[in-house]
Parts: structure tokens; sequence; C-alpha cells
């Protein structure tokens, strides 16, 4: 277990681009220490550093670290451990700062210290809203079990906003020899996205033996910006109707899916972020919600 040294550094006045960062706050109750295996997991696929941290209302003996947290010191072993006085969603919000564009935030849904409201406890809603990096959120339920990536889920529009998730999914994809499984879900009568350079499923297909293969490797060129695939990536498409967060869940449900990975503008309108928490209230497995930008209006 690594002691973070206080103050730290910030990103910018270390030379070179940041290392990857693993976040992980704890705040001592047995259901938040679920996040710790996929924390340490993706860690590993990114070759990031492990770091953990607790922010309290007064100062921590560092001997007490692993107890308060309910973990063993080798549990800890490798991990930054970061320990803070006072509100948790300010401290968290100001570790991410440092270095947003390098950081991937892993916490619970909602702990036991931390009651859920539709599905979220206080501490995560405030860092889904505010972050400004990639949240994977972990239920609670799953506990310690280790965590394996074998099949990712990207659920996609066909708009160029979800399109800003596909490298990041894919590259995580490959780093893990994991399946890419990107879904693309339209409610039925449902209008088109608005959006230019949108390219959705045809009605209707009347030869699905020719149609279908030109029709998704038409897609995945377009959404993706692909122009050659990753190397090594093992990518499937599915085409399903229906409501999208729930047409999502149950394909999550009934295929073996390690991961889900949604592209979210971060937009607070009840209906734009509809989908964002159908799935993080029903998800059979973690979340991972990548921040992608909007375009600008023409």
């Amino acid at each position: 277990m690594k002691r973070e040294p206080t103050p730290r550094r910030r990103a910018e006045d270390v030379a070179g681009p940041p290392a990857p960062t693993v976040l992980v706050p704890l705040d001592g109750s047995a259901s938040a220490t679920a996040a710790l295996p996929v924390a340490r997991t993706l860690a590993g696929l990114l070759r990031a550093t492990l770091h953990v941290i607790h922010v309290a209302p007064q100062p921590i003996p560092e001997a007490e670290i692993p107890e308060r947290l309910r973990l063993s010191p080798e549990q800890l072993h490798d991990a930054v451990v970061d320990t803070r006085e006072g509100d948790p969603i300010p401290n968290i919000l100001d570790v991410v700062a440092g270095q947003p564009s390098s950081t991937v935030l892993v916490l619970c849904t909602h702990t036991g210290a931390d009651h859920a409201a539709g599905g979220l406890g206080r501490v995560a809603e405030a860092l889904l809203l505010d972050a400004p990096c990639p949240l994977l959120f972990v239920q609670p339920e799953r506990g310690m079990a280790p965590w394996v990536l074998h099949r990712a889920l990207l659920p996609h529009d066909g708009t160029p906003t979800t399109a800003a998730a596909f490298h990041p999914a894919a590259d995580l994809a490959r780093r893990a020899d994991a399946e890419l499984v990107v879904l693309h879900a339209a409610a039925p009568g449902e209008a088109r996205p608005a959006e230019p350079g949108t390219y959705t499923a045809p009605l209707y297909v009347d030869q699905p033996q020719h149609e279908w293969p030109s029709w998704a490797w038409e897609f995945l060129e377009r959404v993706g910006s692909l122009g050659r695939l990753p190397s090594g990536l093992k990518l499937r498409l599915f085409l399903a109707r229906g409501d999208p967060g729930s047409t999502i869940i149950d394909f999550a449900r009934r295929n073996p899916v390690d991961l889900i990975i949604l592209a979210w503008h971060g937009r607070r309108e009840p209906e734009r972020a509809l989908t964002v928490k159908t799935v993080l209230r029903q998800a059979p497995c973690p979340v991972l919600i990548q921040r992608v930008r909007e375009p600008a209006p023409r």
C-alpha cells in the first residue's frame, strides 16, 4: 500500500503526458468495496495506476486505513491510497480535475452509506453529472468476485455523437481480447435523429442475405470513422427495435455481457438521460459511461 503524499503534484507540473489513472472512491462501507475488483482489472488492462481515495470528516491514522476501508493490506497492494477530509464530491472532483483526459472513475452505483434514489446514490449521481472523465459504475451486489472482460456491449443509435465512444470501446475490448458487440437499437415510429452524419438501419431489408452484410459494414465504417478495424478486434453487430433502454437491458440479460458501454453527452434534461438512467438502474453488469461532446450547432 502506498500513501499519497500531501500536497499532491499537479499533472501540469510533470513533464510529458500524464499516466492513466483508475480512481476508486471508497466510503468505508462494505458495499463500496465491490468497485475494487473491477477497478483493479481495468487498471491492468490500461496499464494505469490504481488510486484509492477515501474522504472522511476527520484525519485517519495511516495504520487504520485498511480497517476503515474494510480491506486487508494485501487488497491494497500496489494501490496509491489518498485520504482527505470534508465532502467527498468536491474532493473527488478535485482529483479528477488534475488529469481528466487520463482518468477513469470506478465507483458503486450506491453504497450502504449513500442511499440510492432511482438507482444512484447521492455521490454517484453528482459525479455522473459533473465529472469530466469516463465513469464505470459497479453494482454493489456483485461483491468482491474477480471481474474479467470477455464481452462488451456498445449500444449505438448511428449518430456521430455516440460514434465517439466506438474507439475507446474497441481499444478496451482489444486489450482484454474480448468481443465487442455493437447493438443498434431504435424505437418503432421514432423520428430519425436530426444530427448531421447519422446513419441508421433501413426500415425493411428485402434480401437480408445480401443487404444485411453490406449495411452492417457501411454502418460500422460510418459511425466508427474506422477506415480500417483495429487489428485483432472481435466485433459483431446486432439490430433491434424497441425502447432503447429496455432493449439494451434485455439484450444484456439474454447474452453473457461483462460490460455495457454508453456514450453520453452529459445533458441533464430527463428525456436526454432516460436511457442512461434505465441502464444504470437495471444493468446486470458494470456500466461504463463514456463522455462525448455534442456537435456544434450549424
